[in-house]
């Protein structure tokens, strides 16, 4: 279910909308076919421990295709106890279906749980999860026939007793949570789910209510070896959900168990795929991205969100056509960020190519490279963009590396037959603060410019605008800091320093002319 409010339900509406489910669940969940004691023994057996058969068996209206590879992970973070657990998840991945409704169906009819409360913003969200509950024992022909009739005279949508003792009470953000007992049990299972919409999460106040909510007043009401588990999309960098799951403790590990998905797994891997094949194939996921475009693609089905005040705002960017640069004299820098963790999957290495026409003083970006390769397919990438363009020297960072990436370089040197011109940088400054106070000036003012839809500049670009985004990598943006500082550096001195024609004097020939360069070279198709 997506983070978004809820219009209001007059008491007919919500009604009808009872009345649509009860039809709906009883259309849509046949009994089992040819069944014996054997078979139901065994199936209840299994259900038991198997939170995605229980689900799979009992719900197949709700779960009718394959588990996606966050399905199971999801079982584990149900079997926590005595901490409190946030999930991160794209839309329409079955959160809410998963942790509001399967799983306390399934806690209830073994009478797993004594006390749940299903929590939300509002009392009529919080009621709306129970209702779904409540109408399951209610009226599904299967739960009914392996657990029997679990409703009591104690049975309303927003609080209900079952027959195996177990009791459900919604409860919102206003609602009473202190002290409150089922017999002689506290609440030992709550899900937050629906806490946040796009009004609440632009009042700092209220996201801080939100928060004291949950870990004050509904934490510190739970009984031992509770539940609680909050579920939600990441739609903002401020948002209670976000603020938790980044929360670090004082020894500065995170201090709640945190899941957070992305729709996309493995990005620019060859083993790239979707989190849910069965319900998100890549092709589906292309044309939601084409439809929503990348900015809410990004916020919505990514959890990659940033905040509106990003230094790099997304319309903001400035392209240019490849036909404009052919007869512009710039100067050009390659810059590599090698990335020590890019063969575990983790960040991206990165190789951009950026030229400076000094004349109007804008940078225009020729290239990047930014992907999940190998060492020596880092250098190939760099050593193909150096030679298509010329590239006057070649920006690497050197901080961490240094022993390891000068032997890699001399060893790939040797494979290549040459070295190309390696201008080592060592950065003492924060990495955002650098980026930001090169770049931020100039793409505010349409000073940087990108080639639409070449080699992996639309991801580059993505980088920057997500720059302050923790779950987003900064590699490219750091890459092209690196490239542009130095075009504003020596390079430019070098390039526009008048050369003295004197007989005394031995000047090494130029290969050619930036601009024959580009004429030769922009023609050849894009690595």
């Amino acid at each position: 279910m997506a983070m978004r409010k809820r219009p209001n339900l007059t008491e007919g509406q919500f009604d009808q909308q009872v009345d649509e489910l009860r039809k709906w669940i009883r259309e849509s969940v046949s009994p089992f076919e040819d069944d014996t004691p054997a078979k139901q023994k065994a199936r209840k057996e299994r259900g038991r421990t198997d939170l995605l058969y229980f689900m799979a068996t009992y719900l197949p209206h709700y779960f009718s295709c394959e588990f996606g590879e966050c399905h199971p992970e999801w079982e584990e973070v149900t079997g926590l106890k005595d901490q409190f657990a946030a999930v991160g998840a794209p839309r329409e991945c079955a959160k809410s279906t998963f942790f509001t409704l399967g799983n306390p169906v399934h806690k209830i009819v073994y009478g797993l749980t004594r006390f749940f409360w299903p929590c939300s913003d509002t009392h009529d969200q919080a009621a709306a999860f129970s209702t779904q509950i409540k109408l399951e024992l209610e009226d599904n022909p299967r739960i009914r026939h392996d657990f029997g009739v679990l409703q009591t005279k104690s049975w309303s949508n927003d609080e209900f007793e079952t027959g195996n003792g177990v009791k459900v009470l919604a409860r919102g953000r206003g609602d009473k949570v202190r002290g409150i007992r089922y017999r002689q049990n506290r609440p030992d299972m709550v899900v937050f789910d629906d806490m946040e919409n796009d009004e609440t999460v632009e009042n700092p106040r209220t996201t801080k209510k939100i928060i004291n909510w949950i870990r004050g007043a509904v934490l510190g009401s739970l009984g031992k070896g509770y539940s609680a588990i909050m579920v939600g999309n990441l739609f903002h960098p401020l948002s209670a959900i976000s603020q938790l799951i980044a929360e670090k403790d004082d020894e500065g590990k995170p201090r709640y168990v945190s899941k957070v998905y992305d729709l996309i797994l493995d990005e620019g891997l060859p083993t790239e795929r979707s989190l849910w094949q069965a319900n998100w194939p890549m092709e589906r996921i292309r044309k939601k991205k084409h439809d929503v475009g990348t900015y809410t693609f990004n916020k919505e089905y990514r959890n990659k969100v940033t905040v509106d005040g990003s230094p790099f705002p997304d319309e903001q960017a400035k392209h240019y056509e490849r036909i404009e640069v052919i007869n512009r004299k710039l100067i050009i820098a390659t810059a590599l960020d090698p990335s020590a963790k890019a063969g575990e999957g983790n960040d991206f290495r990165a190789a951009v190519t950026w030229g400076l026409d000094p004349e109007i003083m804008h940078f225009f970006c020729l290239h990047a490279w930014l992907k999940k390769k190998s060492i020596g397919e880092m250098f190939a990438a760099v050593y193909h963009q150096q030679e298509q363009y010329g590239s006057e020297a070649v920006f690497v960072e050197e901080n961490m590396l240094k022993d390891f990436l000068h032997e890699a370089i001399a060893n790939y040197a040797i494979t290549a037959g040459r070295y190309i011109p390696w201008k080592p940088v060592q950065h003492n400054t924060n990495k955002e603060g650098r980026v930001i106070g090169t770049c931020a000036y100039l793409w505010e003012f349409g000073k940087m410019l990108f080639e639409k839809n070449h080699s992996d500049q639309n991801l580059l670009k993505e980088q920057f605008v997500y720059l302050l985004t923790p779950s987003v990598n900064d590699d490219g943006p750091d890459a092209s800091e690196m490239a542009i500082s130095g075009l504003q550096g020596g390079l430019v001195r070098a390039a526009c320093a008048p050369v003295e024609s004197t007989s005394d004097n031995y000047h090494a020939e130029r290969k050619g002319s930036l601009l024959g360069m580009m004429k030769r070279r922009f023609g050849r198709r894009a690595a």
